[in-house]
C-alpha cells in the first residue's frame, strides 16, 4: 500500500504541476496512474473529484484573463456531452474500460498534435466551440480528461495560449464538477477503489503543492517544454492502462 500511496501522490503532484504551467496535467498525467491503481471506475471519479480543487485553485488565480464568453459556451456544451457518457462508464466498467480509457488519452494526445495549418477555425464560430465542448465533456466523463479536445479547438481557432489555459481553468472546473456529479446521481455512490481518507487528504495537500512548485517552474521552463514532458508522461500513463486492460482480457 506504501508503494501504491507514493506511486499516487507523486503522479498528482507532477500533474498539479503540469496543470499550473500548461492547462493539463491531473487529468493526462494522474488520469492513467490512478485507474491504473485504482481501476477504472475508481481512478476516474477521484480524478474528477481532485481536479475540481485544482481548477478552483487556479481558475481563481487566473480570473482575470478568462474570456466569460468563451466560457459559457464550452461549459455549456460540456455538461450536454457529458450525459451520455456516464452510460459508457457504466456498461463498460472493467478491463474493457481500462482499454477505452488508455486509447482516448492516447487519440486526444495524438489529434492535439496534428499540424493545425489547413483546418483553421474562426474564433468567433460557435459551432466548433460547441462541438469540441461536447468532446470535451464526454472525455471528462469517461476517462478524466476534457483538455486534450478543447487544446485541439484552441489550436485550431489560434486561440493565443495564454489567454486558453486561463478559460481552460474554470471550464475544466465545470466539467469534472458534472462529470463527478452524474457518476453519484446515476450511478449511485462513490467508488474509491478503497482509497483510505488519509490517501484523500494527501492527494489534495500534492495538489496545493504542485500549483505552488508550478508558479516557480513556470518562470524557468518555457510553455512548449512543458506541454512536450507533459505530453511524454501522459502518453507513458495512457499505455500502461491501455496494456493493463488488454492483460486482463488474455
Amino acid at each position: 500500500m506504501l508503494t501504491i500511496a507514493i506511486v499516487l501522490l507523486a503522479s498528482v503532484l507532477i500533474g498539479a504541476l503540469l496543470q499550473r504551467m500548461t492547462g493539463l496535467g491531473v487529468g493526462l498525467v494522474t488520469g492513467p496512474v490512478l485507474t491504473s491503481l485504482l481501476g477504472p471506475l475508481a481512478g476516474v471519479t477521484m480524478v474528477n473529484g481532485l481536479s475540481i480543487i485544482n481548477a478552483v485553485n487556479n481558475a481563481w488565480s487566473v480570473r482575470k484573463r478568462t474570456d466569460w464568453a468563451k466560457f459559457r459556451i464550452l461549459a455549456g456544451a460540456l455538461v450536454l456531452g457529458s450525459v451520455p457518457a456516464v452510460a459508457v462508464v457504466y456498461f463498460l466498467n472493467g478491463p474493457w474500460l481500462l482499454i477505452f480509457v488508455g486509447a482516448m488519452v492516447l487519440l486526444a494526445l495524438g489529434v492535439s498534435l496534428f499540424p493545425t495549418e489547413k483546418f483553421a477555425l474562426k474564433q468567433e464560430a460557435k459551432l466548433p466551440m460547441v462541438i469540441f465542448g461536447m468532446i470535451g465533456g464526454f472525455m471528462s466523463t469517461v476517462a478524466g480528461i476534457a483538455g486534450p479536445s478543447l487544446t485541439v479547438y484552441a489550436r485550431l481557432s489560434r486561440w493565443d495560449y495564454r489567454d486558453f489555459v486561463a478559460t481552460l481553468h474554470p471550464v475544466l472546473l465545470v466539467a469534472n464538477t458534472v462529470s463527478f456529479l452524474l457518476k453519484v446521481i446515476l450511478i449511485g455512490g462513490l467508488d474509491f477503489g478503497g482509497a483510505p481518507a488519509w490517501l484523500w487528504i494527501g492527494a489534495v495537500a500534492m495538489i496545493f503543492v504542485g500549483a505552488w512548485l508550478g508558479e516557480i517552474v513556470n518562470a524557468k521552463v518555457s510553455t512548449p517544454m512543458a506541454k512536450r514532458i507533459a505530453t511524454l508522461l501522459a502518453a507513458a500513463g495512457a499505455a500502461v492502462v491501455l496494456f493493463r486492460g488488454i492483460m486482463e482480457l488474455v
